[in-house]
């Protein structure tokens, strides 16, 4: 009975020795941030609740645009500054409408940054004589577009990227822009290297509500590509 009282005791004095070490140990970093506390909590935030908006008054400079030259955007000079301006691209048609290259209009909005880490402002709305354009949803079409087969064929002058880098479109000869699902973007540098002549089957991407296109340009979802006499199926 002693012994067995003497190993409970000397177990149970391992057992808390064990205890006071581990309480002991300060607590493992999470990355570049305070011990114990994941790094996220010391990076900045977005602004949240209320912000405040900017007005901004100036001519308009010149038109902008996204990679498929659907506008976007214009340089706003304000006699002081040449302003980066930003809005979603179903205003394209009402913005052109309200105000020309050289047009005098006073936009409200906010400054903020791009993804891509641009300076931008993003506009809210815009007067220009008594015309005013505000951002507001699109409206949802009443029926669906009806998808559009098409084949175009032309020389591969460039490439695409997403904001991670990876190839997600083809620039062709014949004014195409041709987008390929991004998780085979690896593949085709060797499929079709610049230079290379290629035809594509797919779908027109139509213009969206709103949405202007300020040169002339057609957009295809590829299904099937064709290259140096292999053809490849698009899933």
């Amino acid at each position: 009975m002693t012994r067995k009282l003497q190993y409970s005791a000397m177990l149970l004095a391992g057992i808390v020795a064990g205890l006071s070490a581990v309480q002991a140990q300060p607590p493992v970093p999470h990355g570049p941030g305070k011990p114990g506390r994941p790094a996220t909590e010391n990076r900045p935030r977005p602004a949240e609740g209320l912000v405040a908006l900017t007005t901004l008054n100036g001519t308009i400079g010149e038109f902008t645009t996204n990679d498929e030259a659907i506008l976007n955007g214009f340089t706003l000079n304000t006699g002081s500054a040449t302003t980066t301006v930003r809005f979603p691209a179903h205003l394209g048609k009402a913005i052109q409408s309200a105000g020309k290259t050289g047009s005098n209009v006073t936009i409200t909005g906010l400054n903020e940054v791009t993804p891509e880490g641009i300076s931008v402002f993003r506009l809210y709305n815009l007067t220009s004589g008594g015309t005013t354009v505000a951002d507001t949803p699109p409206s949802l079409p009443l029926t669906p577009a009806t998808p559009q087969a098409i084949t175009v064929k032309g020389k591969v002058l460039d490439y695409q990227f997403d904001k991670q880098g990876q190839i997600n479109g083809l620039q062709l000869s014949d004014q195409t822009i041709v987008h390929v699902p991004p998780h085979i973007g690896s593949q085709i540098r060797d499929i079709v290297p610049k230079a290379s002549e290629v035809s594509v089957d797919g779908f027109v991407k139509p213009l969206g509500e709103g949405q202007i296109r300020l040169r002339k340009l057609t957009v295809v979802e590829a299904s099937l590509i064709s290259a140096n006499g292999k053809s490849f199926l698009m899933r």
